[in-house]
């Protein structure tokens, strides 16, 4: 501040009072002058002052203007903080209430007006008055942002998914029978009757796109599942304990393998309860980020790392026979496309393919395999790769008993992209060609409603010509649906026969009641009397992994994913007993390692089933069911000790499981000694060196710590191999196929990345 400046201020302070101010305004004058300026020194005797100059009134107003801001503001904050540790208040008791679904700028615009509003309401009139004008700013201001989100994230109608070429060798391999197929029996699809996807309720979410979905927006919304993208280990987690919990060991496994956070890509947390719903459709095209297809959701369940043997020598999981990741895997390859690693689960991939172990006696329902050798996959000398098989006793078609079958048919709008629902027909198609006569089979559909179509019959050819009229259309109510399933096959159930609900869909649901206890508590309690569950699914884009994978484990029935007419005939067909009938049920196995022969050890995969050590013999403890000849493995890579003595046992295997129809429980073990391990990989058996490569391939697709040293033409040259020495096997060749399609895939994109 200049003297001149000074000097007038002091002339003003000094001069002539002008009027006698109330002494609680002198004072804030005196406090509000800035403490730079050397006052007169009478000024403290004075008991008056001159009011202010315009430019320190400007001033003075100016601090009144900020001062109520920051209040304002804090009782918004803190407005805001309320309701949320309500929320959180009401979702750790089990809780819910349905909300709508709407951007959170907006909720929290118009709730704060609301609670304005009704404090004037309470007050006087004018205070009402103003407080109903907040309430409208404050709507508008909603919908502005809703509309801002619709000019930067446009939306299209257009049905289907833009993707790369696929490479000619392995489309040519994996689609030449299916490309007719896709194409016949196409109906154009309405605009009107278009799949209409509900918003997520995602904390801290983008503003819905487009103008479709900011008029879904202002609609009465559901609790929804949190399905999250990103880039990073966890979005902002759900309330309930035990989710946190386990998000935080994924976090701490992935930390403890050296994973970069980047790496760590998709996480699905829910908001208990919670159910699977659609997110705003895409429209097809090719999404942000690369993404190949909008709209597709996987859980990442993380990787097991290694354990050392002195901390825990057991290993127990629930034993898996699901192989949905290996067609999924397949289907992105063939596209052109590396898959998300979420996608990839490693026991899936593992378990699609047959390792020749032989049948059961015919006293025994299971047989037991083990073997092991050194890996070309490990750069340590003092680790081996050891593959642990079991397989169940088949049964004949003759000698299976009588099916009760009720299809659930998903013929929502989103089943027209890719004709999904026309594959759908054709797989039910080649399945009702194989039943018995004596099989009955019942049809229900659901689009936005559901709807019993046919209650079951032995007359199958009916049952084929309803299936062939079925056409797309409408919102998806899942729930209906299986409801509706359900209480067909209740009415119609057989007692000593095979009941079973097959669900056909691509995992959309964004219609109906999305609280999921009703449901997965009645699919839970029918599986328990003998009514079981097996969820298919079909399309890429618009597709919900995480939910046909929870429905087919409440339902102790399999999951499988269809992206050919081919693989429709292999689940349909080929292996149609073991996908009806049931022989095990909660099977569980437990591996021992001996710590003076095995210093550490890791399980591949199997990190969703994971079951605690001290519950391997509780009959509570809900494991995995097994089909009529159906085989499951799991292979373990270990590390032997140095001074490992030679008679020594390197693992026990156990199994414990309940047989069809009986209320025992039965559990059996199979002993590898170290001197069964073999010297060298060129001597391991065939089954072995098979599943070694392909769970090294689902690593690498994976992109874990433990296969960062590998090479896809590594794997692809060594797969190519075993198929020569299986003349020709064409499950290996193809994924050998595949191999090499994904070094490419991994090539271009390492390329790109060194690019930018």
């Amino acid at each position: 501040m200049t003297r001149t400046t000074e000097r007038e201020l002091e002339r003003r302070l000094t001069g002539p009072p002008v009027g006698e101010p109330p002494p609680e305004l002198r004072d804030r004058l005196i406090g509000d002058i800035p403490h730079e300026i050397e006052l007169h020194p009478d000024l403290a005797e004075r008991r008056v002052v001159r009011f202010p100059s315009r430019q320190w009134r400007l001033a003075a107003a100016a601090t009144v203007v900020l001062a109520l801001t920051a209040a304002v503001t804090w009782r918004l904050w803190d407005d805001g903080a309320a309701m949320r540790a309500a929320v959180e208040a009401m979702a750790s008791d089990g809780v819910t209430e349905s909300e709508p679904t709407v951007s959170r700028s907006r909720v929290v615009a118009e709730e704060t007006a609301t609670d304005e509003l009704e404090a004037g309401a309470a007050g006087d009139r004018d205070s009402g008055t103003a407080a109903g004008a907040r309430q409208q700013t404050a709507t508008e201001t909603g919908r502005a942002g809703d509309a801002r989100a619709a000019e930067v994230s446009p939306r299209t109608d257009v049905a289907g998914t833009a993707a790369e070429a696929p490479e000619a060798a392995v489309v040519g391999q994996l689609r030449d029978e299916d490309a007719a197929s896709d194409i016949d029996g196409a109906k154009p699809q309405p605009a009107e009757r278009r799949n209409e996807a509900s918003d997520l309720k995602l904390r801290d979410a983008p503003a819905p796109r487009g103008e479709e979905d900011a008029r879904r927006a202002a609609e009465p919304g559901r609790d929804q599942l949190v399905v999250g993208s990103v880039e990073a280990p966890h979005p902002d987690p759900a309330p309930a304990a035990e989710l946190r919990q386990e998000e935080t060991r994924q976090a701490s496994k992935g930390a403890a393998a050296g994973v970069p956070k980047s790496e760590m890509r998709t996480v699905v947390t829910y908001a208990p309860p919670s159910w699977p719903v659609a997110p705003p459709s895409t429209g097809g095209t090719a999404e942000p980020n690369d993404a190949p297809y909008g709209d597709v959701f996987f859980r990442e369940y993380g990787v097991n790392p290694f354990v050392d043997t002195a901390d825990d020598a057991l290993s127990t999981f629930g034993l898996e026979v699901d192989t949905g990741s290996y067609t999924v895997v397949r289907r992105y390859l063939a596209d052109g496309h590396l898959p998300p690693r979420e996608a990839v689960r490693v026991e899936e991939i593992v378990n699609f393919f047959d390792y020749g172990d032989p049948a059961p006696r015919s006293a025994d329902d299971v047989q037991l395999s083990v073997e092991g050798a050194p890996s070309p996959y490990t750069d340590n000398d003092a680790y081996r790769v050891l593959r642990f098989g079991v397989r169940f006793r088949d049964v004949d078609t003759a000698a299976r008993p009588p099916a009760v079958l009720t299809f659930v048919v998903d013929v929502s709008g989103s089943m027209a992209r890719e004709n999904r629902l026309g594959l759908v027909q054709r797989a039910l198609a080649s399945l009702l060609a194989n039943l018995r006569s004596d099989d009955r089979v019942g049809l229900v559909v659901y689009g936005s409603v559901g709807e019993v179509v046919l209650e079951p019959t032995t007359d199958h050819e009916m049952v084929r010509r309803a299936i062939d009229r079925l056409a797309p259309g409408g919102s998806t109510n899942a729930e209906e649906g299986l409801v509706l399933g359900y209480r067909l096959a209740d009415e119609f159930y057989r007692s000593g026969g095979i009941n079973r609900v097959i669900l056909c869909s691509d995992g959309v649901a964004n219609v109906g009641r999305t609280g999921p206890e009703s449901i997965l508590a009645r699919i839970r309690s029918e599986a328990e009397r003998g009514i079981e569950l097996t969820s298919v699914g079909f399309g890429m884009g618009n597709y919900n992994d995480v939910l046909l994978e929870q429905l087919a484990d409440a339902g102790d029935g399999r999951y499988a994913y269809v992206d050919t007419f081919k693989e429709a005939r292999r689940l349909f067909v080929e292996e149609l007993t073991g996908t009806l009938l049931t022989v095990a049920h909660d099977a569980k196995v437990q591996v021992e390692f001996d710590p003076d022969v095995v210093t550490r050890w890791r399980l591949l995969g199997y990190e969703n089933r994971d079951v605690a050590d001290e519950r391997f013999r509780d009959p509570t403890v809900d494991a995995g069911e097994i089909g009529a000849g159906q085989h499951a493995t799991a292979v373990y890579e270990v590390k032997l000790a140095d001074d490992a003595p030679q008679r020594g046992t390197v693992a026990t295997l156990r199994l414990r499981y309940r047989p069809a129809g009986e209320n025992r429980e039965v559990e059996v073990e199979q002993r590898l000694a170290l001197a069964d391990l073999q010297r060298r990989w060129q001597d391991a058996p065939e089954s072995l060196r098979l599943a070694a490569s392909v769970a090294e391939l689902a690593e690498l697709l994976k992109g874990t710590y433990w296969a960062r040293g590998g090479s896809f033409e590594t794997v692809a040259r060594e797969l190519a191999r075993i198929a020569d020495e299986r003349d020709g096997d064409p499950q290996v060749a193809e994924v050998a196929r595949l191999a090499r399609t994904a070094a490419r895939l991994a090539g271009d994109r390492a390329a790109a990345d060194v690019e930018e």
